[in-house]
């Protein structure tokens, strides 16, 4: 069984502060591709042509998008609610009226949102809630945890520090979402690592903070989102420390080639961070689509050249081991061998550019890293 561990559904916000924080986060993305001018701050007309950035993500476009290349299960991440950043009511929402949840769309439904997606698709969908210290107060965030876990039946938390505003190690908003967790027994997921949206707290997203935590917290399972980039080295340490953390590799993996995938998984060794405790994931929609990113992992001993390979026993794994041990369910390594092993010449031609004199097909949109 195959799993990517970091997805994004729905819409993010409601307008026009969704649209802002999405322009903000692509913005630099696009300026280096010269899709939007660099010299100035793009106007709405800069723009045109890339208005399908802020719409909703379709659930049933992300099904087939991993399906279609042996993934066979997505985790979907509730994004927590908030009202007083410049992105205005920020927080999942049902724009395009997909799950059946009644009512207008509200951030205060996230949870809502994401359940009803995992009842329509539960052989394919992995739930996340999401809370706020900082939205309506810690008893609030707690209570709401609690109904997500207990009525809800999600299978977990993400939260998200530094979007909104309140320090992961602070123990009077955070450490009672954290013993809730543990309380409860669920996996934490948090994002730990920098955005290009500007109005965050860039400290909050250094993984040393949650240090503090996974001392508190021994037995809370804890994921650092994407590698904690661009703090990578300090999440590896972090997790060399405490049995206790894993990482995903969401979003940095599209910054890497598959050389740099493999110096990635060597760099972790040296460091004494257990490649069991690394998990695949794409931060789908993102910049890189789960096509080519899973290749480059699947696969990434053919870069490895004459340095000792990664076993394909840790490649497994870290394609739905490691985080189905992260969530506590059960995952088979020989199933999975077998099922890399059928899909390696699908992942082969990917890999692979296309004969001399062949039209290669045009490139996918680009769509946006949420968080």
């Amino acid at each position: 069984m195959i799993i990517d561990a970091h997805n994004h559904v729905l819409a993010a916000g409601l307008y026009p502060g969704y649209e802002r924080f999405i322009k903000e986060m692509t913005m630099g993305y696009f300026q280096s591709r010269g899709s939007l001018p660099e010299d100035r701050d793009p106007q709405d007309e800069d723009w045109k042509g890339l208005e399908y950035l802020w719409e909703p993500i379709d659930p049933q476009t992300l099904i087939r998008d991993h399906a279609g290349i042996g993934v066979d299960k997505c985790t979907i991440l509730a994004v927590a609610p908030s009202q007083y950043t410049r992105y205005e009511a920020r927080g999942t929402v049902d724009i395009a009226g997909v799950t059946g949840v009644e009512g207008p769309p509200d951030i205060d439904k996230g949870n809502d949102y994401i359940a009803a997606l995992v009842r329509q698709h539960p052989d394919t969908f992995i739930g996340m809630s999401a809370v706020n210290p900082r939205h309506r107060g810690v008893k609030a965030a707690v209570d709401e945890l609690e109904r997500a876990i207990t009525n809800l039946r999600l299978s977990g938390l993400k939260l998200y520090p530094m979007y909104d505003h309140w320090a992961p190690n602070d123990r009077d908003l955070a450490f009672p979402i954290f013993a809730k967790a543990a309380e409860l027994d669920i996996p934490v997921m948090v994002h730990l690592s920098t955005t290009p949206v500007g109005d965050t707290v860039l400290l909050f997203g250094w993984p040393v903070l949650l240090d503090d935590v996974a001392r508190a917290f021994p037995n809370l399972r804890l994921l650092v989102c994407h590698s904690g980039h661009p703090w990578v080295d300090e999440c590896m340490v972090l997790i060399s420390r405490h049995r206790n953390v894993y990482l995903d590799m969401s979003f940095l993996n599209s910054t890497l080639n598959q050389r740099e995938t493999y110096g990635f998984l060597r760099r972790a060794r040296q460091l004494g961070c257990p490649l069991s405790r690394v998990c695949w994931a794409t931060d789908y929609p993102g910049f890189e689509f789960p096509e080519t990113l899973l290749p480059k992992l699947a696969l990434v001993n053919r870069s490895a050249g004459d340095d000792p390979p990664i076993p394909q026993n840790d490649i497994a794994r870290m394609l739905g081991g490691n985080y189905s041990r992260f969530l506590g369910v059960d995952w088979s390594l020989e199933e999975t061998l077998d099922q890399m092993r059928s899909l390696e010449p699908t992942w082969s031609d990917i890999l692979n550019p296309p004969p001399r004199g062949a039209a290669p097909e045009p490139p996918r949109q680009p769509h946006h890293r949420c968080c």
